[in-house]
């Protein structure tokens, strides 16, 4: 998969962000934690690249919406735009575009994703995903591309149950939390993913310029967070991919660092909008 499309993987929601934690797989919407649905904003630059990335500069914009209730599922709409010069002079612009749905008891999940080079559509992927609890009872059905299957293992978890139980264990004071996760951004794995939460804090960093709702977050319950990525076939045990971020105790995050090792994005959170669902 793509560096661009790679960018999705690891962010708050899809990684967004983020396990086998308080919620477990076939637990009833009434035992899960509800987040706050909300639009976030990051400007994304640059902060380092090592010369094997062949990267002169980058900048951009994320985009993040996320929407739902455990009763009604959850919705997530993703853009992320980049703006990528190589150390030649040369400009990429790479636009990547992902819309879910997953159920609130995590059991059904259906995801697109869709990427631009320079204004052309060069990449769909697109399908549904389910779960029963069984060791044999997961997988995903691809429409694109066509008849592509991929099997997944019973105790998979999606985006949205993985924030969830990361802040539920946040919440009750664990430090270590670790998962099978599949985020429908790719036809052929899914990922073991190790995430480390540190000591709660307040809100700082990112949140002490931001207007409007974003003030809210001064002063919250938050946590640093370090999630890595790893692929189940690579027994070299190196994470194919990091992000790092502060977490809020209602699944805004800020102050965010996408590490993939010869490159590291910073991700600042400019903007914030708490957007009001009907309760179930």
């Amino acid at each position: 998969m793509k560096r661009g499309c790679t960018a999705l993987r690891g962010l708050p929601f899809v990684a967004r962000g983020v396990l086998a934690g308080l919620i477990l797989a076939g637990a009833s919407p009434a035992n899960a934690i509800e987040l706050a649905s909300h639009r976030a904003v990051y400007n994304l630059e640059l902060e380092r690249a090592k010369s094997s990335a062949d990267i002169g500069g980058l900048n951009g914009r994320m985009v993040l919406e996320w929407v739902g209730s455990s009763c009604e599922g959850y919705t997530l709409n993703q853009r992320l735009v980049t703006q990528v010069a190589d150390t030649d002079g040369g400009v990429m612009v790479r636009d990547v575009r992902l819309s879910s749905w997953e159920s609130g008891e995590g059991e059904h999940f259906r995801f697109e994703l869709q990427q631009f080079v320079n204004g052309t559509l060069v990449e769909t992927v697109s399908g549904e995903a389910t779960r029963d609890g069984t060791r044999d009872g997961a997988g995903a059905v691809f429409s694109q591309p066509p008849g592509t299957k991929l099997a997944l293992p019973g105790s998979v978890i999606f985006p949205s149950e993985f924030v969830r139980d990361l802040v539920s264990a946040a919440l009750a004071g664990r430090s270590l939390e670790t998962a099978q996760v599949f985020e429908g951004a790719e036809t052929d794995r899914y990922f073991e993913v190790s995430s480390f939460i540190g000591k709660e804090r307040r809100g700082a960093g990112d949140v002490a310029t931001l207007t409007g709702d974003g003030k809210a977050l001064v002063g919250k319950r938050a946590w640093p967070v370090q999630v890595s990525y790893f692929n189940v076939d690579d027994q070299q045990g190196l994470p194919d991919y990091q992000v790092s971020y502060q977490m809020f105790e209602d699944g805004v995050s800020s102050d965010m660092l996408l590490d993939y090792g010869d490159l590291v994005i910073k991700g600042r959170l400019v903007e914030l909008d708490y957007i009001t669902v009907s309760p179930c």
